[in-house]
């Protein structure tokens, strides 16, 4: 009996056992579902987050791409479009797109099919049906003013294409689930919208650099050159312009042939002229954008009075080679920025300056006598003593030898003495001379090479005569006193190897490979040579010019008004702003179907500059702040009647965001004097008063509301100068390396003036 209570009470155990590990198990099954549960949602709300924060990178992305351009309402769908495209998004495939405002019927479809969206419309439909996602393009909730449906041009003009300064996009994308989807939601929406404004009503003023430097930045230094006063008959060079050599000339006179012929004058003496211009080979680099602040070159350059004749002598034009230009005229002495280093007998012997290479023959054995038509450099020339440090001041210096002989030092020439040492400066045209830098052996009929290396900035050589008259006064030798002291024109056969080359680019010829008949100048496919630096570059003025051109017809002269101060060390040139108002009239006409570009006065006055003088920053930034309305020092005769008398402003005061933009390739080097200068402690980096009223002004212009933006052109500029009147007046400085990339950097401070992100 004992036995069988025993028996029951192990099988009631057994049981018992057996029920709590089911019941374990059952447990067990629940956690490791409400695990996977877990797990699924973790995962399908990753997917979701990961795909909220990529379309709103590529909503915020494009959202900004398109306000830029504004107020074309279809324009900035177009390139918001393409930024979705290029953040991963595939329109018309599995994203369609919805739009609001001013669009054709689709992006293919004819202009003239322009509507006015007040309702969702589908602009690009996916070829997915139903689509992964689907963007809401909305410029029309944002129009400046009323329009019909079917009229989506500004003020009645069906050409125009909207007047909306904001746009809108909101993407929504659907999300795949994957647990989620056991619940009934196969997908998930991600959802986000960005708005981005245009900030309109615009006075801005560009205060353009128009000092001296801005000729000589390229090499070949005004290759473009107006044949007539009218420098308004614009542009280069449809208005009747000539070139500083041409390779027909060159040929038809002979220079190139393979039996050179010397001039012989009535005793037997023989004498090879050469046009320096046409030198054999230059070793510089004269592409701008490679150059190095303190190394020089050598550089084709060309000016009527620079050059000390007419435009035509003989039918060879006027032009010559320098030593030059400098990016900056800076002061009058070191440490200012110079860019033409100064270049020591040592550096030419070591082969770090710069050089030019004239091959030639003479028809006579013994001795042959040098002479340059020359003009020392200017009071920028300076070197300094390795061993004390001081500075010196050496205008006349170049270096020299013949064949393979080592260079030796000739200091024999007249000094321009002048700031501005260019080519086109008519305070040099009377510094040319001639000077005998030595004799050597020739051999007649064999090739002999000429080689000058650069030493004082600012040289300049217009002519080479090589010749067996061995006296010494040059005013008794009749080939160098021929045209007043110019000399005769270059002898047959003086030009070799680049210089008579046709796809040498100083010619400015269309060439074939075939055309090559040096190694120097190589194509690969018929080459327009017009395009290349060494010809076609416009000097940093014309590049600088365009460059402001393009800068003020991107404007709205329905919001924005803009003028112009072009500054040397002269009374800057001041132009009002327009076009709100001008004159105390309303320049932009809506009744009126077609108006004229608005800015023309502007513009006009952009293109009249010519370059010459200093540079005085403090006072073009003065009047500056004029053209914005504000009298800062009070001066007479100023106001802001707008009613069209000499410097009566017409800026709008509060009503309009004050910008100014400073464009300059120097440092200043003159003042405008009074209260600027009185306070030291304004640029405490050097005892100069020049710098101190540049940021004198800047302090104006903070004090006024007005943001400055400035630009560096080149390598002489002092940047922290230009750094601290951009910040004090929480603007942004630019440097801009060529006035090639002049076109970027105003897109970017159009872009900082106008654009935000305001969701």
């Amino acid at each position: 009996m004992a036995d069988q209570v025993d028996n029951q009470a192990v099988q009631l155990s057994t049981w018992r056992s057996s029920a709590q590990s089911g019941q374990s198990l059952v447990l067990l099954a629940i956690i490791f579902m409400g695990l996977l549960a877990l797990l699924g949602l973790a995962l399908d709300l990753g997917l979701l987050y990961i795909e909220r924060i990529h379309m709103k990178r590529a909503v915020d992305a494009a959202t900004l791409a398109g306000v830029l351009e504004l107020p074309d309402e279809e324009q900035a769908m177009g390139r918001a479009i393409e930024y979705l495209r290029m953040n991963g998004y595939n329109i018309g495939q599995d994203v369609n797109v919805m739009v609001l405002g001013c669009t054709r019927d689709s992006p293919t479809a004819q202009i003239t099919t322009l509507r006015n969206r007040e309702t969702p419309y589908e602009y690009i439909t996916a070829t997915v049906n139903p689509p992964r996602a689907t963007f809401l393009l909305d410029t029309y909730s944002f129009q400046s003013q009323p329009r019909q449906t079917t009229d989506c041009g500004r003020f009645g003009s069906r050409t125009a294409t909207g007047t909306s300064s904001k746009i809108a996009i909101t993407g929504t994308v659907n999300v795949p689930m994957n647990f989620m989807q056991f619940f009934g939601y196969r997908s998930v929406p991600a959802q986000d919208t960005a708005v981005a404004q245009n900030i309109t009503n615009l006075d801005i003023v560009v205060v353009f650099d128009r000092s001296g430097s801005m000729q000589g930045d390229t090499i070949c230094y005004q290759c473009w050159q107006e044949t007539t006063n009218d420098v308004t008959n614009y542009p280069f060079p449809q208005n009747g312009v000539y070139n500083p050599i041409s390779y027909t000339l060159v040929m038809s006179r002979n220079l190139c042939s393979s039996t050179p012929e010397d001039y012989v004058d009535s005793y037997g003496r023989r004498y090879v002229i050469i046009e320096a211009e046409l030198y054999s080979r230059n070793d510089s680099s004269y592409y701008q954008e490679t150059r190095q602040t303190g190394v020089g070159y050598w550089a084709l350059q060309r000016g009527v009075t620079g050059s000390g004749r007419s435009s035509s002598v003989d039918g060879v034009r006027s032009a010559h080679v320098a030593h030059n230009p400098y990016w900056t005229y800076g002061q009058a002495s070191p440490p200012a920025p110079l860019f033409g280093r100064f270049y020591t007998l040592q550096d030419a012997q070591r082969g770090v300056s710069p050089r030019l290479e004239y091959d030639f023959r003479v028809s006579w054995s013994g001795t042959a006598y040098i002479w340059l038509r020359a003009q020392g450099g200017g009071s920028q020339s300076f070197w300094v003593n390795l061993v004390n440090g001081q500075y010196y001041r050496d205008p006349s210096k170049i270096y020299w030898a013949v064949d393979s002989n080592l260079p030796v030092e000739n200091s024999a020439a007249n000094s321009c003495n002048t700031t501005y040492d260019y080519a086109g400066s008519s305070s040099c045209s009377g510094s040319w001379s001639w000077i005998r830098i030595g004799s050597f052996s020739v051999i007649s009929g064999s090739l002999h090479t000429l080689r000058i290396w650069a030493g004082s900035p600012g040289y300049e050589i217009d002519k080479i005569v090589i010749t067996s008259d061995s006296r010494t006064d040059y005013s008794q030798i009749e080939p160098l006193m021929y045209d007043s002291g110019r000399g005769r024109p270059a002898t047959v056969g003086s030009a070799r190897a680049g210089a008579c080359d046709p796809c040498n680019p100083i010619f400015g010829l269309t060439v074939n490979p075939e055309d090559c008949t040096t190694p120097y100048y190589l194509v690969t496919a018929r080459t327009n040579r017009l395009a290349d630096d060494l010809f076609g570059d416009f000097e940093p003025l014309r590049t600088s010019q365009e460059a402001v051109k393009r800068f003020v017809q991107k404007l709205d002269p329905q919001f924005d008004q803009v003028g112009f101060v072009a500054f040397n060390n002269d009374t800057p040139l001041r132009t009002e702003l327009s076009c709100i108002r001008r004159y105390g009239r309303t320049c932009y006409d809506p009744l009126v179907q077609n108006p004229p570009i608005s800015y023309t006065h502007v513009l006009r006055a952009i293109e009249e500059q010519t370059a010459n003088g200093g540079t005085d920053i403090a006072d073009a930034m003065r009047y500056g702040l004029g053209v914005l309305g504000l009298n800062v020092d009070g001066l007479s005769g100023w106001n802001n009647n707008c009613d069209g008398s000499a410097n009566s402003a017409c800026g709008r005061g509060g009503a309009a965001k004050r910008v100014m933009i400073l464009l300059t390739d120097g440092s200043p080097n003159d003042n405008p004097g009074g209260a600027c200068d009185d306070d030291p402690s304004l640029w405490p980096y050097n005892n100069d008063p020049d710098f101190d009223c540049v940021i004198y002004y800047a302090h104006k212009a903070r004090q006024t509301g007005t943001v400055i933006y400035t630009i560096g052109l080149g390598n002489g500029v002092i940047p922290e100068l230009l750094q601290a009147v951009a910040d004090e007046t929480q603007g942004t400085y630019y440097f801009a390396p060529s006035p090639k990339d002049l076109d970027n950097i105003f897109d970017q401070i159009l872009a900082n003036i106008y654009v935000r992100l305001i969701k």
